[in-house]
């Protein structure tokens, strides 16, 4: 028989995690969804991200659009760059999920986002696939159709979407199979250049405001009208919202095909490599306070009266 030696007592290593000074103390992990307002400003303020806010009506591709972005990392570098991380991969992940094979659908659906959702906001970093430069960070601002509708029909529910004002880059999205349509050619583009009128008229834009417009579905509107006709509707767009280049940074109108149909010629994510390089590399706005000055109207009272006499450097001039 054989006898087992004594033994002492356990050494720190082997004790019970009570017993090896671990703490009780609750850790907070990231979730992975997508970042609320408050979240997304502390990447912000950590970071310095670029924000890209996507505005568009419902069904326009907006989602599809970040679903796309996320797939393009899946299996290789997408536009000279590879995935380093992000805050909100379960969020990209619910948007991706009935797009793909595991999913069991019949064809390729994307998730929407439900007005009651509000503002989401889905993180990237990103960094050039030949690990020569730094990790860069990218917020994507994404929002339900109905905000833009109610932007379209109520000027006080356009000045509450303040997001627009400050992204560094705004995205306007406009479904290209609809201006390719008979019957929704007309609608669509004059909503698309009241939504711009609309934004300057509340001054959402800054001079140094950077716009692009993305025709969407660009291979439906190929399908269904020929590349000549496509193209014919794109210079119209182009010369329709001209007249506000000059009020702004930047304006480009860019054909994409975030999703194509299997048998369009055109690539997975058509359009969105060269875009997703210009939101990245592009300096941030500066976010510089602007001054906000007090109306002159509907001074009736006595006292309105005395604070515009005597500070009248608190309000707007009577040109503004």
């Amino acid at each position: 028989m054989t006898t087992m030696p004594p033994t002492g007592p356990a050494s720190p290593a082997m004790q019970p995690p009570e017993k090896a000074g671990a703490s009780d103390e609750l850790v907070n992990l990231p979730l992975g969804k997508p970042l609320g307002e408050v979240d997304a400003s502390e990447v912000l303020r950590a970071s310095g991200a670029p924000i890209v806010v996507l505005v568009g009506a419902p069904k326009c591709g907006k989602t599809t659009l970040l679903a796309s972005l996320h797939d393009g990392f899946q299996r290789a570098p997408f536009a000279g760059y590879v995935g380093s991380g992000s805050r909100t991969l379960i969020g990209f992940e619910e948007r991706c999920f009935d797009s793909r094979a595991a999913s069991g659908g019949e064809k390729p659906v994307t998730l929407r986002t439900r007005h009651q959702e509000g503002i989401l906001f889905y993180h990237m970093k990103l960094r050039d696939q030949d690990l020569s430069s730094p990790i860069r960070q990218l917020l994507l601002a994404d929002m339900s159709g109905e905000h833009y509708e109610d932007a379209l029909d109520s000027a006080i529910a356009l000045r509450a979407l303040t997001i627009y004002r400050r992204a560094d880059h705004f995205a306007h999205l406009v479904d290209g199979g609809r201006l390719a349509s008979n019957h929704l050619s007309g609608l669509t583009r004059a909503n698309a250049l009241l939504l711009m009128r609309r934004c300057f008229e509340e001054r959402m834009f800054d001079p140094d405001a950077k716009v692009d417009v993305l025709v969407t579905k660009w291979d439906l509107a190929l399908d269904r009208i020929g590349q000549e006709k496509a193209t014919n509707i794109l210079h119209s767009l182009e010369q329709a919202l001209g007249v506000f280049e000059e009020r702004l940074g930047r304006l480009r109108i860019i054909p994409i095909a975030a999703r194509p149909h299997y048998k369009s010629a055109l690539q997975p994510a058509y359009g969105l490599g060269n875009l997703l390089r210009s939101w990245t590399e592009e300096p941030p706005r500066k976010s510089t306070p602007r001054e906000r000055r007090l109306p002159r109207t509907n001074l009736q009272t006595p006292f309105d009266k005395f604070a515009l006499r005597e500070a009248a450097h608190l309000y707007a001039k009577a040109d503004d």
